[in-house]
């Protein structure tokens, strides 16, 4: 018998080594993000009351709390392809989602106060149907452009009353139906406004009067005697009589174009903001011209009566609340609460990422993500996945940044100035003495005492942090007539620089990497070799395993790696993308801290490479990555959906490589492992009568549940006892509360609050019953 031991031993060995690679795989392919940067991005608002609004963000609708600073409740599914229509009170909403498989757009309409799905409508338009709909205001129909036609849909019990022919005439940029709900009013793709009988279904005239261009915007006024309309990128707003369609007044608003218009409740007075786009820059002073404001009109005389906005820019959309004390003003990078009677901001939302022009990044010890666009440094904290600096750009404008390598400092081009930010305070440290037009690349070299910078006219500049009053401009010692940098690395030693370059000479484009070494405080050029195709994707070095220094560049169909030698350079291997997928133009390459692999985006993936033996590496799929820390274990990934980020964990990918990858320090995660406790959002919200409260627990705790009112009164206290780590998401694990007190009462409709204790963790979150 004890001969026979070792052999079974053996061959259990071997079967838990089988069950391993068939589990394993299978755990790797259930990662998930293990924090999320940033709100939904928003998109539209409507004030429902005086004291809480309705909010657009791309994957559904939010109900937010004004005095509470909230959302208090969510509801309606939105797709990728999906407008949103409101009627005049926002009493109910359309959420026209459209789908790219069956080329049909689904007309979803929700009661807003109920949060409840009334009808849906499909419909067999391969076109998609825009946000130009229009609900009536006295009955449930829906206006809804389809081709040339508009057909009226009446929600309620989902049959087509009827439909407005239009000939030789495409669907226009805007509707609106009249307050008494007698007539359609459609700005047309040829100049004009057309104005149709909804009873007659008859054509029954139209504004051309001194009409040039088409209007993107109409609104008329709540009594139903006047229109606005503004012309696309134009600063001009016209004002119609609506029984007369006589033009009764036309005015330059400002100096920007125009963006938004909207009455007053009352009809006396007309809201018209301003969006600074497109200005020219001025030299080494600040932009010329900023124009972001609310100019208020008296809508009988055409007379400007008051101006007001903020120090923010980019204005694109202004909701008035129901009794015009308040104004919601939405800009590109944050929504501004204004108080119009006492003239000051109330409140500021800015915990979104940004809607365009943002670029992203993460610290390298992966403790902080940072995003910026063209008016606003934002910073949040991994860990807590709140947000920390809002840094705004005042009368400049921001181009590009980098993080130094101990994650404390941000090197910032605001273009005339570039300057040196901590990280920490969102305090200039060091303001650089030379104007710079610089472009988006910026480079720290390892000792974070050197900063590369590309120029707007391509040239590569060098700042010195010691010594901040000088610039170095690098030389090229190659025959041409220009070059024009875009991509930088330094050696992980800090002695080489590299930059991919296009050059030019009598009118022969040629593209090469170009190579500097550091020697005495200074960067001599060494030599530059010649490329195939444009390397417009991040330039990477490594140390090989013979100590010899590597540099990697990429095209969108290969990656070159090249030896880095003392005459020269030698081309090690090409990584050749196959089939469809191709490498990312954009966001980042870098190789794993040991040199054996190589991260790159391809086909719009994460994906791994082990380059000394050129084959591409199985692994768990992962998204599009813009930034990696700088062990390679944190993933930033953008959602293009939501606007948001999400930061994946991918230690547990790493594990399974053929080849191990040095962590540097960092505790390897066991597969499945919860990494932090956290308390989740109840489901349903908001709920009646019962609902369920989710949460994660890193280690077997002790957990407890509170239910507080907003006054911190106890309501409930449920105690699930010894809980085991993992996720208790599910119907079956959560904790679930019946909406009564400790007294047994079913507890009134509001907001409540409800706290976790388990093993030293707590955290707080809302909920809301609707009865």
């Amino acid at each position: 018998m004890k001969t026979l031991t070792p052999l079974l031993r053996q061959k259990l060995q071997v079967f838990l080594i089988f069950i391993g690679i068939a589990v394993i795989p299978c755990v790797a392919f259930g990662l998930e993000p293990i924090a999320t940067i940033g709100q939904p991005v928003p998109e539209a608002h409507v004030f429902l009351t005086n004291d809480t609004f309705l909010r657009v963000v791309p994957t559904h609708l939010q109900v937010v709390d004004i005095d509470m600073k909230e959302v208090i409740a969510e509801f309606g599914e939105r797709t990728y392809l999906s407008d949103v229509v409101f009627n005049p009170t926002g009493s109910h909403v359309a959420i026209l989602n459209y789908s790219t498989d069956t080329e049909k757009t689904t007309v979803n309409i929700w009661d807003v106060n109920a949060r409840e799905q009334i009808n849906a409508l499909e419909i067999e338009e391969e076109s998609r149907i825009f946000d130009n709909a229009a609900f009536s205001p006295t009955q449930p129909i829906l206006a809804l452009p389809i081709a040339r036609d508009i057909h009226l849909w009446n929600w309620q019990n989902g049959e087509i009353v009827g439909k407005l022919i239009r000939e030789n005439m495409s669907t226009g940029e805007a509707m609106i139906f009249t307050p008494d709900g007698n007539y359609l009013i459609i700005s047309t793709w040829q100049p004009g406004i057309e104005v149709w009988n909804v009873e007659t279904r008859q054509l029954q005239g139209r504004y051309e009067e001194q009409i040039v261009h088409r209007f993107d915007t109409l609104a008329i006024s709540p009594d139903g005697t006047t229109v606005a309309a503004f012309e696309e990128n134009s600063n001009l707003i016209y004002v119609w009589n609506v029984e007369t369609q006589r033009l009764l007044w036309r005015e330059k608003n400002g100096i920007s174009r125009i963006s938004d218009v909207v009455f007053s409740p009352d009809s006396q007075r007309l809201y018209v903001s301003s969006w600074t786009g497109g200005l020219q820059r001025s030299g080494a002073t600040p932009w010329k011209g900023w124009d972001d404001k609310v100019r208020v009109w008296d809508v009988k005389s055409g007379q400007q009566i008051d101006t007001f906005g903020t120090k923010f820019h980019y204005l694109e959309a202004i909701t008035l609340s129901p009794d015009e004390k308040t104004v919601l003003l939405q800009y590109s990078d944050v929504v501004v609460l204004w108080d119009i009677v006492q003239k000051k901001l109330l409140n500021v939302w800015a915990d979104f990422v940004g809607r365009w022009r943002t670029i992203s990044n993460l610290s390298p010890d992966g403790k902080t993500v940072v995003t910026m666009s063209r008016q606003f440094i934002k910073t949040w904290d991994v860990a807590s996945q709140q947000m920390g600096l809002l840094i705004s750009a005042e009368d400049y404008m921001f181009e590009g940044f980098a993080i130094s390598p101990d994650s404390q400092k941000i090197a910032v081009s605001k273009e005339p100035l570039f300057e040196l930010y901590d990280i920490r305070t969102g305090e200039v440290e060091t303001q650089f003495s030379e104007y710079l037009s610089a472009d988006y690349e910026i480079a720290f070299s390892p000792s974070g005492r050197w900063i590369a910078v590309v120029d707007l006219w391509g040239a590569l500049i060098i700042f010195d942090t010691k010594n901040p009053g000088k610039k170095h401009e690098l030389n090229v010692n190659l025959p041409i007539d220009r070059h024009y940098c875009y991509q930088l690395a330094f050696s992980k030693d800090g002695t080489y620089l590299a930059a991919s370059s296009r050059t030019k000479q009598n009118n022969i484009y040629k593209d090469w990497v170009l190579l500097w070494r550091f020697e005495r405080d200074t960067f001599t050029f060494r030599y530059a070799w010649r490329v195939p195709e444009p390397l417009d994707a991040s330039l990477a070095f490594t140390t090989s395993p013979d100590g010899s220094t590597v540099l990697a560049g990429s095209d969108e169909e290969k990656i070159r790696i090249w030896k880095i030698l003392s005459g020269g350079s030698t081309l090690l291997t090409t990584l050749n993308a196959k089939g469809p997928g191709r490498f990312s133009s954009a966001g980042s390459m870098q190789f794993s801290p040991d040199g054996r692999y190589l991260f790159v985006n391809q086909d719009r993936r994460f994906q791994i490479w082990d380059w000394q033996t050129n084959r591409p590496i199985d692994h768990a799929s992962l998204p599009y990555f813009s930034a990696l820390s700088q062990d390679g274990t944190l993933l930033l990934s953008p959602d293009y959906i939501t606007g948001q980020y999400e930061i994946w964990d991918i230690r547990n990918v790493l594990s399974l490589l053929p080849y191990s990858v040095e962590p540097r320090g960092k505790r390897l995660v066991t597969l499945g492992q919860i990494k932090r406790a956290q308390l989740l959002q109840n489901f349903p919200n908001p709920f009646n009568p019962e609902t369920w409260i989710p949460f994660r627990l890193a280690t077997e705790s002790l957990v407890t549940i509170r239910i507080y009112t907003p006054t911190g009164k106890l309501v409930r206290t449920l105690s699930p006892g010894l809980t085991s780590a993992g996720a208790h998401a599910s119907q079956a694990k959560a904790v679930h509360w019946d909406g009564r007190n400790d007294a047994g009462e079913q507890v009134s409709s509001g907001v409540y609050l409800y706290t976790i204790d388990a093993g030293g963790f707590s955290d707080t979150r809302k909920m809301l019953i609707k009865k």
